[in-house]
């Protein structure tokens, strides 16, 4: 059985013509759309989708799982490998298909999901060493994200105003603790993903770190499964930072809108 990790485009109406990950790069600059109203940005992201059914399984239970001694790069580069072969796969098997049989292969859908995770993991690779004189820094930032570990809370901040507050799990204990860190992600920034290091189970479809934004090496912001709902506001993940799915949606279309570059998450212990 394949794994696919597709990420969901149907919320793009609402980026369109904004900065995705990597691509503020060049002339293009980060920023918010005209006239930006995050009420009504908001209420799209929570429209309800014609998903899969969820799978409630608790996989960042796992005592194992510590996301700090992951290489984050080398998974990156392994999973780009993967999504290649895959689609030169893709390819030849079609051609065999259509000479030989009607079964169904691979859906359009399938295949356009793999080629843009291709392209999305490809610029991120690409746009490691680039130049940083487009970033931020701090609550100077467009998007200003911060956590504070004490209240097990997350506070958006919108060019200086908040806008908005979400329970967060972090690490539990001290050999899971989530760190302390000042900085704007590293990405990449997904929609769908699911850890390899322990698969099945996931949310609506989207694997069991919906919503994902990576930070640095292993730690990332991301959505939970149903399960851990109940656990949000209090200290129970191995080291990420998990937010109710669609809390995390919400911030994934502000980071893919915005920019990275234009984004800083500050983790603390206390505010």
């Amino acid at each position: 059985m394949r794994t696919i990790f597709l990420p969901v485009t149907n919320y793009l109406y609402v980026v369109v013509g904004a900065c995705i990950l990597f691509s503020c790069a060049g002339s293009q600059k980060p920023g918010l759309p005209e006239h930006f109203d995050y009420k009504q940005f908001r209420d799209s992201m929570l429209r309800p989708e014609n998903l899969k059914p969820a799978d409630t399984s608790n996989l960042f239970d796992n005592a194992v799982f510590i996301p700090g001694r992951d290489s984050l790069n080398n998974l990156l580069q392994h999973f780009d490998t993967l999504w290649k072969e895959e689609a030169h796969l893709i390819a030849q098997m079609d051609t065999v298909r259509k000479k030989i049989t009607t079964t169904a292969g691979y859906t359009e859908e399938e295949k356009a999901i793999i080629k843009a995770n291709i392209r999305e993991v490809d610029s991120f690779l690409l746009a490691k060493d680039s130049t940083t004189n487009l970033r931020c820094h701090g609550s100077d930032c467009i998007l200003f994200v911060e956590i504070d570990k004490a209240r097990q809370l997350l506070y958006l901040n919108i060019l200086g105003e908040r806008k908005d507050t979400f329970k967060v799990s972090t690490g539990k204990g001290k050999k899971y603790e989530t760190p302390a860190m000042e900085l704007n992600p590293e990405g990449p920034v997904l929609t769908k993903y699911t850890s390899r290091k322990f698969p099945g189970g996931n949310y609506l479809g989207l694997g069991n770190m919906p919503y994902a934004v990576f930070l640095r090496n292993g730690y990332a912001i991301h959505g939970t499964t149903p399960g851990n709902f109940s656990k949000l506001g209090n200290p129970a993940s191995h080291g990420c930072i998990r937010l109710h799915p669609d809390h995390a949606k919400i911030l994934n279309a502000l980071v893919r809108t915005i920019g990275i570059r234009q984004t800083w998450v500050s983790v603390r212990d206390s505010l």
